[in-house]
């Protein structure tokens, strides 16, 4: 489909080129739909092929070119979901298109101390939980603001950062390490940039910027971006390219895991895939596409008074309102910029001055959804207006539960149906109701991977693992389990889990027991918070068996951590206390251990 951001290529003339017109008209039609993203790529790509010719005739006696000189550009990104990745891997794509190959670096691949030789780096990283890291991004954030940091006068740099400004320490990483850099001497290529949720067109627009500014610096080359003259190309990052065409699952089982007077409902999702297209390693994501709920859609069009069928257009395609509020707008999750944009839009003073104190902001958005807001504060805006307030809808994304070594064409989901009350009204999850409640075996559901390769099982079988969960945080680990049963691994497995209920919420209780039976699963240690009149959790269970984990820790055990980000805190807490306990140190000298741990690879987290 042709976008309103598709250049036409140059005319090619005899003159101008050293085609054939055969060549010319081939060339032509295979780039008159492309976006200018896309004929920056192929630009590097076709350069590229020149290099490699190059490289061939210089193997064949040819002389080669003088040797260029000129820094190096280097771009590193630290990701949790796979987004930050997306736009450095952009990045680079223009990068390579202006004839200039860049290293690009996952932040877990990157050595630290080579920070003192760089000349010119561009960071893009996202923000976890409360203001953290994400994990790959851990030991080179804790390494800049560690004593031996060193002097980054020669460094020029600039940062992206991806985040959620519903969270109080909105892009908290991305500004420590713009604040480092340039503690140290680091000098700014442009102003750092701190992307929302709907992140896309300023990433791009940073990212051209960023491209320019450091091409100040860059020796130049022959290749360049193919575009009109005197146009830039449209900022518009394309989306990642397993997100750009989703694959087709199909409903095979939806089986309840937690009794009926459980407090929270969790089921286990079947979906049947082809393997031929999805292949998935212990410790991926599946991104899920949902649809709103009907009802929900409904209740929108009547509180706004809109037609359903009110013609709409959105990144191009045209739609009828009630189709876009189905499929293409976010509903269940309200963001404090939607509550702003809505107050603008109706004219509310009293939103307007809840914009203005970001904590309250944040407070009124997390316990409601739009239909909330706007029965709250009604108004009556077009259907354009209505859409450009909203958000567009994500997929969501679940920690896969299962293992192709034993499902080859199937991937297992541990979803937690979200329900609660807003004044007296019924509120459910979107993603969460679409996929327990209303799927059907009949009805395809779109999905993408996304690929986690910061949370791994050992190479070694035979290395001892611990697998520290609560709740749906155990899914990661039903499936290592499952690849480690397959594989025949022989390695000591000890499994630590929390829930509320023992009776009502042992996720996946009957196989941990076939694993034990087996010998898959060598030790099972379980915290069960609402089963006695103290809550007990897994960091007590750490706590009270601190002298055998830390045996295994001795013996070479990986350490894994999976579910909520408070969670994660309070596991993290409770291992810096037993290590300095069962070595008679500080928290310090643990926290060296922990990081030790982390930065060879056994000690990772999947947190959310």
């Amino acid at each position: 489909m042709k976008t309103a951001n598709t250049l036409n290529p140059l005319p090619l003339s005899p003159l101008t080129s050293p085609l054939d017109e055969q060549q010319s008209t081939r060339l032509q039609t295979a780039l008159v739909d492309l976006s200018p993203l896309q004929l920056a790529w192929v630009s590097g790509y076709l350069a590229g092929l020149g290099g490699l010719t190059t490289a061939a005739n210089r193997s064949a006696g040819q002389p080669a070119d003088a040797p260029e000189s000129g820094p190096n550009l280097t771009i590193l990104y630290g990701s949790q979901t796979g987004n930050t990745r997306t736009v450095a891997e952009s990045l680079a794509a223009l990068v390579r298109a202006r004839g200039t190959e860049p290293r690009l670096l996952s932040m877990a691949d990157y050595r630290p101390r080579d920070l003192a030789r760089e000349r010119l780096l561009l960071v893009v990283v996202s923000t976890q939980g409360e203001g953290e890291p994400p994990e790959s991004a851990r030991e080179l954030h804790a390494f800049l603001h560690g004593k031996r940091a060193p002097r980054l006068e020669g460094l020029r740099y600039g940062v992206l950062g991806l985040g959620d400004s519903s969270y109080e320490h909105f892009c908290k990483t991305a500004r420590d390490f713009d604040e480092r850099f340039k503690a140290l001497g680091g000098q700014p290529l442009l102003a750092p940039q701190y992307c929302d949720v709907a992140f896309q067109e300023a990433a791009s627009a940073w990212s051209l910027t960023a491209l320019e500014r450091a091409a100040e610096h860059l020796v130049p080359r022959e290749a360049r971006i193919i575009q009109l003259p005197g146009t830039r190309p449209a900022p518009k990052t394309p989306p990642a390219l397993d997100q750009a065409a989703p694959l087709t699952a199909h409903l095979l089982e939806n089986r309840i895991v937690t009794t009926a007077d459980a407090v929270g409902e969790v089921h286990n999702l079947a979906l049947g895939i082809d393997p031929a297209a999805l292949s998935y390693t212990p410790g991926d994501a599946l991104g899920v596409w949902f649809r709103n709920d009907p009802a929900l859609v409904e209740a929108v069009l009547r509180a706004t008074g809109l037609d359903g069928d009110a013609p709409l257009s959105l990144d191009g395609a045209a739609y009828d309102l009630r189709e876009a509020l189905a499929s293409r707008l976010e509903l269940t999750r309200l963001h404090p910029t939607v509550v702003k944009a809505w107050g603008g839009l109706i004219g509310s003073e009293p939103l307007a001055a809840l914009g203005q104190d970001p904590a309250r902001l944040r407070d009124y958005a997390a316990g409601r959804q739009f239909i909330d807001l706007i029965a709250e504060h009604p108004g009556r805006p077009d259907a354009a207006a209505l859409a450009a307030a909203l958000h567009p809808l994500r997929p969501r994304l679940y920690s896969i539960a299962s293992s192709q070594a034993e499902f080859p064409d199937e991937v297992h989901l541990t979803i937690a149906r979200v329900g609660y009350r807003v004044g007296g009204q019924e509120r459910a999850g979107g993603a969460s109701d679409f996929l327990t409640r209303r799927l059907t075996q009949d009805t395809p559901v779109a999905v993408h991977l996304a690929t986690n390769p910061s949370f791994r099982l050992p190479h070694d079988g035979d290395a001892p693992v611990i697998l520290i969960a609560a709740g749906t945080g155990v899914a990661p680990f039903r499936a290592f389990l499952q690849q480690r049963a397959a594989q025949g691994d022989r390695g000591r497995t000890w499994l630590v889990f929390g829930n509320r209920n023992f009776r009502r919420d042992f996720l996946y209780q009957l196989e941990w027991q076939a694993h034990r039976r087996a010998g898959v699963l060598s030790r099972v240690s379980v915290a069960f918070s609402r089963d006695q009149t103290d809550k007990r959790y897994v960091q007590h269970r750490l706590i009270e068996q601190g002298r055998e984990l830390y045996t295994w820790l001795q013996e070479g055990a990986h350490l894994y951590v999976c579910g909520a980000n408070a969670m994660g805190r309070a596991v993290h807490e409770a291992l810096l206390d037993l290590i300095a306990a069962q070595t008679g140190s500080d928290r310090e000298d643990a926290g060296e251990q922990l990081t030790a741990l982390r930065r060879d690879g056994r000690y990772q987290r999947d947190l959310y």
